[in-house]
């Protein structure tokens, strides 16, 4: 190659890294028409381009798409033990009346999180709302809360255009509101920061490879990409979403390299059962403020509210020390006393075996199976009167 070859070669590079950052500045510029932050960002929001989940952006869209298609809807939310526990397409199957059953779990959820989908879910007005409770719902949050929380929180935000002044001082705390977007400009600010980064993957996955991260539907499908509302398996996915694979599977049959099933019961196991997301932390807090705060605006509104308390692998329950989980106990105990309310505590029963866990907490198909004919069981008195 000769010199002036080189030298052609770089005012191309040049010339098209120009034409990049144009683009680039010029759709920043634009971005505040939704119909631009549609066609560039979302995409690579929901397929796990930018964001490490699609489902933490979904489902603002989700509940205007329910409301759009569905005269009697029961949604669940929770964490990725319920996005795997709840099977709306077998639940749909069960249940003798018209209803349809939505699956919005997402990984670890946190009431103070899901708080923020409040007016959202209102507006979306289901027949029933299933609530995940479980240790995690009492869990502590820090003030303010961590980077990771607050950066979850600012993306809802900013995604369901949530009026932060909506929300009574002791629920949402003064410390972490200052620091989270409550203008719209401040909103799409922070929107306008995915652009760049939308843009090139944009370029790479439509013009170049020609494939996305993660596969979204079929058997392979993953659980960080979500399809878009206008793909023809949206509709399929809010009812039965990608599951975990099952790794306990895996590991009982040899076929997993991670672990053996020694080790995989045996000090990770310890570990894992005492993270701090997995227990109360035994005091009113910030996490059973919101949950209960949910509560209120639920029944307030005339929503039917489960309290479903998810059961974990019977072999970790069995390594849970005296006493670790009783500040859920009791506090199963006082929601089952509330009005409006009904509570369903799968976690003590005794039918649930290893095998219905994909892993320490995650259910497996067989466990989706168990947990559809149970809850059907619970839910029937009170679809029938619906």
């Amino acid at each position: 190659m000769t010199i002036r070859d080189r030298g052609e070669g770089s005012v191309q590079i040049e010339s098209s890294q120009l034409l990049l950052s144009c683009l680039i500045a010029f759709v920043t510029i634009m971005v505040v028409s939704p119909s631009l932050t549609t066609a560039i960002i979302k995409p690579r929001l929901y397929d796990g381009s930018i964001n490490e989940l699609g489902r933490f952006s979904m489902t603002f869209d989700a509940y205007e798409y329910i409301e759009k298609h569905s005269d009697y809807p029961i949604i669940a939310i929770g964490s990725s033990m319920m996005r795997d526990a709840f099977d709306g397409q077998l639940l749909g199957q069960l249940d003798d009346s018209n209803h349809d059953f939505f699956n919005l779990g997402t990984a670890g959820d946190r009431p103070y999180v899901r708080m923020l989908e409040i007016s959202a879910i209102l507006e979306l007005n289901p027949e029933i709302i299933i609530l995940e409770i479980g240790p995690s719902t009492f869990s502590s949050l820090a003030t303010p809360v961590p980077e990771s929380v607050h950066s979850r929180m600012a993306h809802q935000i900013s995604l369901g255009s949530v009026d932060l002044d909506t929300f009574p001082n002791n629920v949402l705390n003064s410390t972490d509101k200052v620091m989270l977007p409550n203008s719209r400009s401040d909103q799409l600010e922070l929107l306008t920061s995915y652009v760049p980064i939308a843009i090139e993957d944009t370029i790479e996955i439509e013009l170049l490879s020609g494939e996305q991260p993660y596969p979204c539907s079929g058997s392979s499908a993953n659980v960080r990409c979500v399809p878009l509302p206008n793909n023809s398996t949206y509709d399929e996915y809010l009812r039965y979403p990608a599951q975990f694979p099952n790794s306990l599977e895996a590991i009982k049959t040899g076929k997993s390299s991670l672990w053996t099933i020694e080790e995989f019961y045996g000090p990770a196991l310890d570990v894992y059962i005492n993270r701090s997301y997995h227990n109360p932390e035994g005091v009113l807090n910030k996490n059973q403020v919101a949950f209960e705060y949910m509560i209120e605006q639920f029944t307030e509104a005339g929503i039917e509210v489960v309290l479903v308390g998810l059961p974990y692998n019977p072999v970790l329950l069995n390594r849970l020390s005296i006493g670790q989980w009783n500040y859920y106990n009791t506090s199963i105990e006082i929601y089952t006393d509330m009005p409006s309310v009904t509570v369903y505590d799968m976690m003590w029963n005794d039918d649930w075996e290893d095998f219905h866990f994909n892993d320490y907490t995650h259910m497996s198909k067989e466990g989706e199976v168990l947990f559809a004919n149970k809850l059907i069981q619970r839910l029937s008195p009170l679809l029938e009167a619906k």
